[in-house]
Parts: C-alpha cells; sequence; structure tokens
C-alpha cells in the first residue's frame, strides 16, 4: 500500500520541482536573439551554361549562371528542375518572388552557409500570369501551382537549390545570352544574443522566490503520501 501511495508522490515532485523557476525565466527571459543578413557582393547574371563533361570542380550536367564577378555553379540534382523551367518556351520571363506572390525580389537571393564559404543556397519562387491554355498545360507540366490572387489566377513554383560560386574566368564561352540580365544579391545570415541587464538582474533577484515556491510544491506533494499513508494505516 505503501508503495502504491509513493509512486503518484514522486511523479508530482518531478512535475513541480523547477516549475516556478523555469515559468519565471521562460516568460521575462533577458535573452533575445536577432538575425540579420549581410550583404558580400551584388551581380548581374547575363547567360548560363552546362557543365559538358566532369572535371575536378564541375559535375556533368551542372547548370552555370554566369555573371560578371562570379559564376554560379547549381549542383546537378538541382540543376534538372531548373533547366526544366529554363528551356520552357513562353511568351514572357517568370516574376522571382516570396512564398506570398504579391512580394517581389528584386534580385535573386544567394545565400553562403559562411561568410568564407564558396558553398550557397538559394530559396525563391516563380511567378507567371496567363490565361493562354497551351501555356497552362505546360506550367502544370513544370509542377506550377494555380493560386487565387487579386481576383485572377496566377501560377507559382517555389525552387530551393545549392551549389558553388567561383570568380568568372576569362574567355569562355556562353551558351546563351538572357534577354536581360538577372540581378543577384549574395549574403549570409549573422545571428547574436543580447542580453537585457535589468530583466537579468530582475530574474536572479526573484529566483530565490522561486526556488522557495518550488520546494513548498514538493513538501505539499510529499505530504500527501504521508497522509496517504496514515489513512491506509487507520484502515486496517
Amino acid at each position: 500500500m505503501k508503495f502504491r501511495r509513493f509512486v503518484p508522490a514522486l511523479l508530482i515532485s518531478a512535475l513541480t520541482l523547477n516549475g516556478c523557476t523555469n515559468d519565471l525565466w521562460e516568460r521575462n527571459s533577458p535573452f533575445h536573439k536577432t538575425t540579420t543578413e549581410k550583404t558580400v557582393a551584388k551581380d548581374n547574371i547575363q547567360a548560363f551554361g552546362v557543365v559538358a563533361k566532369d572535371n575536378t570542380q564541375l559535375e556533368k550536367g551542372s547548370l552555370v549562371m554566369m555573371g560578371g564577378k562570379y559564376w554560379f555553379v547549381v549542383n546537378s540534382k538541382d540543376s534538372a528542375k531548373l533547366k526544366a523551367i529554363l528551356d520552357a518556351k513562353l511568351s514572357k520571363r517568370f516574376q522571382m518572388v516570396r512564398q506570398n506572390p504579391k512580394q517581389v525580389y528584386e534580385a535573386l537571393p544567394v545565400e553562403l552557409k559562411s561568410p568564407e564559404a564558396q558553398t550557397f543556397r538559394s530559396n525563391f519562387c516563380l511567378r507567371y500570369d496567363t490565361q493562354k491554355v497551351a501555356e497552362i498545360v505546360k506550367l502544370k507540366q513544370l509542377a506550377f501551382k494555380p493560386v487565387e490572387l487579386d481576383g485572377k489566377t496566377v501560377y507559382t513554383r517555389c525552387i530551393s537549390a545549392e551549389g558553388h560560386y567561383y570568380a568568372t574566368p576569362k574567355n569562355v564561352a556562353e551558351d546563351r545570352h538572357f534577354d536581360t540580365a538577372v540581378p543577384v544579391r549574395i549574403y549570409y545570415t549573422e545571428t547574436k544574443t543580447s542580453t537585457d541587464v535589468w530583466k537579468l538582474t530582475g530574474n536572479i533577484l526573484k529566483t530565490p522566490l522561486a526556488l522557495a515556491l518550488d520546494a513548498v510544491g514538493v513538501v505539499i506533494a510529499g505530504s500527501y503520501a504521508v497522509i496517504g499513508e496514515i489513512v491506509d494505516d487507520s484502515r486496517k
């Protein structure tokens, strides 16, 4: 009988221990994280090519976005998705947008994994507006989804691509030129933790009381077991 009463008391003690203290620090945390984007460079993609054969730096089938300052080499898996879209014979250009198709990107976002890294990732969506049946069929074949926007239907597809970037080599033939250059922004994200000294001091001052309340909770939970045993013994 004592064992039956001891188990729930132990569980209650475990659940209530540090409850007040944790609540204090979670609700009034003095630590705040801020993430900012740091621009490294800007460029304009003027043409693109496809790697014809493997070499020490480039993988066969990789799509190469050729800029004035840099080449952006997309890995072969992601290149296959992009090439299918770029090869689509449509009457106008795609719009480069965010998850919300109303929000247009001014430049292709190229995020570095660190300031020194030559590896990048890019996440963006493409939007195309059309009412032509033939184009709609082609867009659906390319996995574009219809989205109702301001009383009309537009077609969007979100893309995620990774790869490496290099300084532009000299005297290299370009497979194709874009009619209009695509601006690119190269950046990395930086996360910093700041401390609110006033909140930190206040939490430290309040912590002994919170710990005392935790202890009271444990005493009450422990009393449950003692009282339970007395009642059980009295019934014998």
